[in-house]
């Protein structure tokens, strides 16, 4: 395989070859020329070594071969060297009126090997770019899509109750009133939730770090939920270490209710286990239960937004689908990682990772250097 050349290094080639095959037939053809016209008398010795600048027929002659050969030449060189530089940018500008015309999955291509690198980086840059454009198309249509699909029922709900209302075939009461506030709910949840990953996904989500207390957080909201799990028949074991973290309160408050709704949902009557330690960097928080867990086809698509194992899984419970794609959006705002893996008691586990100390802010590029 060629290696890749940059266009500094081919114009400085390209012009040394230049060079080199005009100084070296300029010696050839003067030896030839002076030769030739002493032999057929066009000069005498004395007119050549006359100190007298006079030229004469051979004179003439060597300068026009010479700058005829140096033009041949330079032209040549040239073209060779312009289509290295001409077919990258043309596979460019023919991909860009492709995709303006609709056609997102076209990609520009181009002879990796006579072309130069930086031209060669720019179509990756130039291709990478045109990949992240048909994902985030792709990614609309189907955000698109999912959230009116994720809208219709509650909207149809109220819409159909408030109907019945008026014409009087529901009676007014405080449980129809409760089952419309639910809706509401279920709504404003899904919208706040719309919003977080929206804030995530274009470096928006605002973190108000400080030194917490992750022990005394998951107590927290333990005990706030110790109803709800008692109703779901789910029995919770923690073994939480002391100590203090760099988080932002509500956001991991955030985090771990999503967990808990995870388990009321979908976890099978029986133990929940939440553990936490730390080493010299990280803190790792686990969420256990007893099953029945995830199989693992679906595993690699559990973040992703509007996801579900079952279409109707979570539906009848309030899930809006978006419970876990927000809470790895939260991590990620924190410079962590959350992972799905098999639990020891049988079912899921998720495993998050905060560091202990406070994560540095990505660095943004003012207008200014872009």
């Amino acid at each position: 395989m060629k290696m890749k050349h940059s266009i500094s290094r081919q114009l400085i080639v390209t012009l040394t070859k230049v060079s080199m095959v005009t100084v070296l037939f300029s010696c050839f053809t003067g030896y030839f020329i002076y030769t030739l016209a002493l032999d057929f008398n066009l000069i005498t010795e004395q007119e050549l070594m006359s100190d007298e600048f006079i030229l004469n027929i051979a004179d003439f002659l060597y300068i026009a071969f010479v700058a005829t050969v140096g033009f041949i030449t330079s032209i040549f060189l040239g073209i060779k060297l312009s289509r290295k530089f001409i077919s990258p940018i043309q596979a460019i500008a023919e991909t860009a009126q492709q995709i303006s015309q609709g056609k997102l999955s076209v990609r520009a291509q181009v002879d990796s090997q006579n072309s130069p690198a930086e031209l060669l980086q720019l179509i990756d840059d130039f291709n990478a770019m045109a990949s992240q454009l048909e994902t985030s198309v792709k990614n609309t249509s189907m955000w698109n899509a999912a959230i009116a699909h994720e809208l219709r029922t509650p909207v149809t709900i109220l819409q159909g109750r408030l109907h019945g209302i008026i014409d009087g075939v529901f009676e007014p009461n405080v449980l129809l009133f409760k089952d419309l506030l639910g809706q509401v709910e279920q709504l404003s949840l899904l919208i706040e939730d719309l919003r977080t990953l929206s804030l995530a996904e274009n470096h928006q989500l605002r973190m108000n770090f400080d030194e917490h207390s992750l022990h005394q957080i998951i107590i927290h909201s333990i005990e706030h939920y110790q109803d709800r799990f008692e109703q779901a028949q789910l029995r919770i074991q923690a073994n939480l270490t002391e100590g203090s973290c760099y988080c932002d309160e509500q956001r991991i408050n955030q985090v771990v209710i999503a967990l808990f709704e995870n388990s009321i949902r979908y976890a099978e009557p029986g133990l929940i286990k939440i553990s936490s330690s730390k080493n010299d960097q990280d803190w790792i928080l686990k969420f256990e239960d007893e099953g029945p867990g995830i199989a693992e086809q679906h595993i690699a698509y559990l973040f992703d937004p509007f996801y579900r194992i079952e279409p109707s899984r979570g539906k009848n419970q309030g899930g809006t689908g978006l419970g876990l794609s927000v809470v790895h959006a939260i991590i990620s705002a924190h410079q962590g990682q959350i992972y799905y893996e098999k639990s020891q008691l049988g079912g899921s586990c998720f495993r998050i990772i905060l560091p202990i100390f406070k994560p540095q802010p990505p660095i943004e590029l003012s207008t200014q250097q872009v």
